[in-house]
C-alpha cells in the first residue's frame, strides 16, 4: 500500500484512503462525519461548508497518508 495513493484517494473522496488502508470504520466515520459537519455548517451559517470543507479534505488525506503502510 502506498502512502501517497491513500492520500490521493482521500482527496478524491473523503474516507477512500482510509478504506484503501484497511480502516473501514474510520473511513465511514470520515465520510459521514464530513457530510454532517459540512451540511450543518452550511445550514446554520450559509457559507460554513465552503470554509471547513477544504480543511476536512486536507485532514482526511493527512490521516490516510499516516495510516497507510
Amino acid at each position: 500500500m502506498g502512502k501517497w495513493t491513500a492520500a490521493i484517494l482521500s482527496l478524491l473522496i473523503i474516507g477512500l484512503g482510509q478504506f484503501y488502508a484497511g480502516h473501514f470504520w474510520r473511513a465511514l466515520a470520515w465520510f459521514f462525519g464530513s457530510i454532517l459537519i459540512i451540511a450543518l455548517l452550511t445550514l446554520l451559517t450559509g457559507i460554513g461548508g465552503f470554509i471547513v470543507a477544504p480543511l476536512l479534505w486536507i485532514g482526511c488525506a493527512w490521516d490516510a497518508y499516516n495510516l497507510a503502510k
